[in-house]
């Protein structure tokens, strides 16, 4: 067994009011990572994106700015 699987089956087992209390300790956990898990994906758009910004194009859309 995973430890999703784990997980589900621990908290098929306890009182709603923890069920309440350990979502909102998730979300706290996606939410002090989310800064990480952005800098991810912007390194990872980054080469993609690149192939437009360094394009003649976009130079001189953005010249005058």
């Amino acid at each position: 067994m995973d430890t999703r699987q784990l997980l589900r089956k621990e908290i098929e087992t306890i009182p709603d009011t923890l069920v309440e209390e350990i979502l909102r300790f998730v979300k706290a956990l996606k939410e002090r990572n989310l800064p990480a898990l952005s800098c991810e994906l912007l390194d990872a758009s980054e080469s993609a994106l690149a192939r437009d910004w360094l394009r003649e194009e976009e130079d001189i859309a953005w010249k005058n700015l």
